[in-house]
């Protein structure tokens, strides 16, 4: 038996004991709501054959997809039922999704230690808070009201990420995702920790674009160089809606940073050669997946006039683990940035 799923059975035995008491009746009252088994914790393989981290094992791919399957099928559940007009309380689909929500907050999952460190599950975890936090604001913007265990729980995932970032030396997109979500936690809990993370990485991520538009973490990924550049720009872009929604103002310094960002990217989309010369090896370039998150976070000032003439065609605008639909999540993030009754003091 694996350590996640040894873990998972103890989290799985400790919630049934709850239904039993009666602790979670409400979560399994409704007919036809089925509850995903929360997962403990990550354990996932290393998907890399190369110290670049340009090379991927496919086959490790394939197990850590199996390994993550209930949490990809409790992700795209929750995530597609709150993206609907229709999420609201009352309504059947999303009362069950809020109900799943509740379990796995109940059951603390993804905070739970493996008995071996597994780095590879703990940048899975982080890379994903974002899309955890994000759902617990699509809730509350449904109408919707978040308990003390899943604020807790929301808490508690996002400050292990935060650490383990803090302490890391990564300060390539992974750390901005960490920042990223940091930020959308401070929406539901204004806790001055992640505040401070997530405006100390915010200064980095913008100090460490070059005037060419290149991140050296993200040059140094070889022949996904550009994969890589897209990942932060993701990252930063809705760290920035983060940003707004809790009162930042933007900067205009920092916008002309993130435009050379933006640019060498939509030109590179167009033309590789520039990547290639700058990497010094040919380039993979992203297919339609890689572009998701675009499909709401979007700004074509940032982004360019090559950015619409060479992305990919069938982009679908729905991105397991980042929070759902881009376009509900960015709309969500605005209408928050024009609320002064969520904002922060960012004095």
């Amino acid at each position: 038996m694996s350590a996640n799923t040894l873990l998972r059975s103890v989290v799985i035995a400790i919630f049934i004991g709850c239904v039993s008491m009666d602790c979670a009746s409400q979560g399994h009252a409704q007919t036809g709501c089925q509850i995903i088994p929360p997962m403990a914790t990550l354990v996932l393989e290393g998907i890399y054959t190369d110290a670049k981290g340009s090379i991927e094992d496919h086959a490790a791919e394939d197990r850590n997809a199996a390994q993550n399957q209930d949490l990809r099928t409790f992700m795209a559940s929750v995530e597609s039922a709150i993206d609907k007009s229709t999420a609201r309380p009352g309504n059947p689909e999303t009362d069950c999704a809020f109900k799943q929500f509740d379990s796995w907050a109940r059951a603390g999952a993804l905070t739970f230690e493996p008995p071996s460190y597994n780095r590879e599950g703990k940048i899975s975890r982080g890379l994903i808070n974002p899309g955890f936090q994000m759902v617990g604001v699509k809730f509350r913007a449904a109408g919707f009201k978040l308990n003390g265990q899943m604020l807790s729980w929301l808490k508690k995932m996002n400050a292990e990420n935060v650490v383990f970032y803090e302490k890391g030396t990564n300060r390539g997109n992974q750390r901005v995702w960490a920042a990223t979500g940091a930020a959308i936690h401070a929406l539901l809990d204004r806790d001055p920790e992640a505040l401070r993370f997530q405006d100390q990485v915010w200064h980095e991520a913008i100090t460490a674009i070059h005037d060419n538009g290149t991140i050296d973490a993200e040059l140094s990924r070889g022949r996904r160089a550009i994969v890589y550049h897209l990942y932060s720009l993701g990252a930063t872009v809705m760290l920035r809606s983060a940003r707004q929604a809790l009162g930042y103002p933007d900067k205009a310094e920092d916008v002309a940073r993130l435009k050379l960002l933006g640019h060498l990217i939509a030109h590179s989309m167009c033309d590789q050669g520039e990547m290639t010369h700058l990497a010094g090896i040919g380039q993979e370039v992203p297919g339609a997946w890689a572009y998701r998150l675009f499909t709401g976070f979007t700004d074509n000032d940032l982004l360019g006039p090559d950015w619409a003439r060479c992305l990919p065609a069938n982009v679908t605008p729905f991105e397991w683990g980042s929070g759902g639909d881009p376009r509900r999540s960015a709309e969500i993030l605005s209408e928050l940035a024009r609320k002064k009754s969520w904002r922060t003091s960012v004095e």
